[in-house]
């Protein structure tokens, strides 16, 4: 599917089945939150008149709301330094990251949709964030930034591995790399340093089950 011809939902779509909710856990960050992720999917095909993209950016999945969380009670984290994260969807750890005291921070996805959520995320929460749309994956570059954060980013196998490898890159070459992951099939099984572990409810008709186990690590 061709996601640079997706309209994006409208205003009053979103308003209504989409709105500017408090992250669970943490009530200082605001995001667009589905209470119903199918109904709004539904919607928004109807409204396009074409074939959409599953809303990913409408739900803060389980990583990214503990990292976030995790970063607004250890701001040395991030004080002070350059940070993409990679895959941020809502840009919830983004947004996290830039309260925390982050000098710049950079919210990346190769979803043009995805990042305008994001970017409505970020001016509801009053934070100077950077968006890019770079996809990163096999890229030879690096990347602007002292330090890469990444949640729930490793579900399908070929980009998992892709990332995994470019990833190893990086560190190589200084870059430090935090990742918050609840059990996604493809995270890498290189971790230095568990920083934190939880458990966390989850919508059982999204996740396949009602609890999953958050890990935050330096990769």
């Amino acid at each position: 599917m061709n996601t640079s011809t997706i309209p994006l939902p409208s205003l009053a779509l979103l308003d209504r089945l989409c709105p500017l909710l408090p992250v669970p856990d943490c009530p200082a960050i605001k995001a667009r939150q589905a209470a119903d992720v199918y109904e709004l999917w539904q919607a928004w095909e109807q409204e396009a008149g074409l074939e959409c993209p599953v809303p990913h950016w409408a739900i803060v999945w389980p990583a990214a709301q503990i990292l976030a969380r995790y970063l607004l009670d250890h701001p040395e984290l991030v004080k002070g330094k350059e940070i993409l994260e990679i895959g941020c969807g809502g840009a919830v750890a983004s947004i996290s990251a830039k309260l925390s005291g982050g000098r710049q921070v950079i919210a990346n996805d190769i979803d043009p949709v995805t990042l305008a959520v994001a970017e409505e995320n970020a001016l509801a929460n009053r934070t100077e964030i950077l968006f890019d749309a770079t996809n990163w994956i096999g890229s030879k570059s690096m990347p602007p930034a002292d330090l890469i954060l990444i949640a729930d980013f490793f579900y399908m196998k070929t980009d998992s591995l892709m990332l995994t490898a470019q990833l190893h890159e990086w560190k190589n070459q200084g870059i430090e790399i935090i990742i918050a992951d609840s059990g996604r099939a493809f995270v890498p099984d290189q971790q230095d340093e568990i920083l934190h572990a939880q458990d966390l409810a989850v919508n059982q008709d999204l996740e396949g089950k009602n609890q999953r186990r958050v890990r935050i690590f330096k990769f």
